[in-house]
């Protein structure tokens, strides 16, 4: 088969391996179309431990089962699915209590040893594929996993925080796009969106963000407070992760408010715990998502509440180089490029 091989720093190689053969429990899926997650692009610059060169990368696909190991139901071939990446032990406290995302003992396609979805196949146990219908196009289908993360994001916010509460996103990427395509689908109220980049900017507009902020503006702490008549918002959500990011955050949350933690952008940021310890301000981190979490986004892309096709794009896995360096250098308006084998 085809692969996409991370084989050095900003450097991806097509190469012919063999097909992989299932496990008993597995399912191996012929690929349809892969998406190029920011977590991959961190990887190909040499910024992610996790991914060292040798990796095939990916994690955001969608696919039809071929074949099927041995306690694999039979039943499943033909049929197009989506890929739930993240594979958990099931046996677990957690796995038990349907919290996939803190399993003692997961593992993710296309990180650390384990292989990717930029290739022509890719096995996954039999539990991790859902199957999808043919009204979701491919383009689609690559967000799904995107979008589970904005969905398990704002599950984190507790209950006291409302039932419909102010919500500021931090980033007009995709997981922003993804995090405020949630929280307009659940009709709580958006204040806005903080994004540098005008042709993303306009994007949120669209998705359904009142405003957008501009981070490199000098009165951006006063914006934010003006629009939530001087309170600041009872959820943000960093969809970042740069310390510029989480100190705005710290600045500006209301008291008593949630600041939701997903982006991994940088590790380390310097806040001053005090201020924020003196207006019980609650950090919240999130890491993917559960299972239930990525069912609720399969239904987002099916019912349309949340729709990404317009600001993603495909490409041939032979172009896949291209289009990383693409996505680093001018990604204009674009959320998502999805390879297609």
């Amino acid at each position: 088969m085809k692969v996409l091989r991370y084989s050095a720093v900003r450097t991806l190689t097509l190469e012919e391996t063999p097909d992989p053969t299932p496990q008993s429990h597995e399912v191996r899926v012929r690929i349809l179309a892969t998406g190029i997650c920011g977590s991959d692009i961190h990887g190909y610059l040499g910024l992610q431990a996790r991914r060292q060169p040798g990796l095939i990368l990916g994690h955001e696909t969608v696919g039809i089962v071929e074949s099927v190991g041995d306690s694999a139901n039979e039943h499943l071939v033909g049929t197009r699915v989506s890929v739930n990446p993240l594979v958990s032990c099931g046996h677990c406290p957690m796995c038990l209590a349907g919290r996939q995302s803190v399993c003692a003992d997961w593992f993710l396609i296309g990180l650390d040893l384990v292989n990717g979805a930029m290739a022509d196949f890719v096995c996954v146990p039999a539990r991790n594929v859902i199957p999808i219908p043919d009204s979701v196009s491919d383009k689609a289908a690559v967000m799904i996993e995107p979008l589970a993360n904005g969905v398990h994001l704002l599950g984190m916010v507790p209950t006291y925080a409302g039932t419909f509460p102010d919500v500021l996103i931090l980033g007009g990427g995709t997981l922003g796009a993804a995090t405020l395509a949630v929280a307009v689908a659940r009709g709580w109220n958006v204040i806005g969106v903080v994004e540098p980049n005008p042709m993303r900017a306009a994007v949120m507009l669209k998705i359904g963000a009142p405003r957008v902020f501009d981070s490199r503006s000098e009165t951006i702490d006063a914006e934010i407070l003006e629009a939530t008549n001087g309170l600041g918002p009872s959820v943000i959500a960093d969809c970042v992760g740069r310390s510029a990011a989480r100190q705005l955050a710290c600045r500006v949350a209301a008291k008593g408010a949630t600041i939701l933690l997903l982006g991994m952008d940088e590790g380390v940021t310097e806040i001053d715990f005090i201020h924020i310890v003196r207006r019980e301000i609650r950090l919240q981190c999130s890491y993917t998502y559960t299972a239930a979490d990525y069912n609720t986004a399969i239904d987002l892309i099916v019912t349309g509440k949340a729709n990404f096709e317009p600001w993603t794009d495909s490409a041939p896995l032979s172009d896949g180089m291209a289009q990383f360096e693409r996505l680093i250098t001018n990604p204009q308006d674009r959320l998502k490029i999805a390879l297609i084998p």
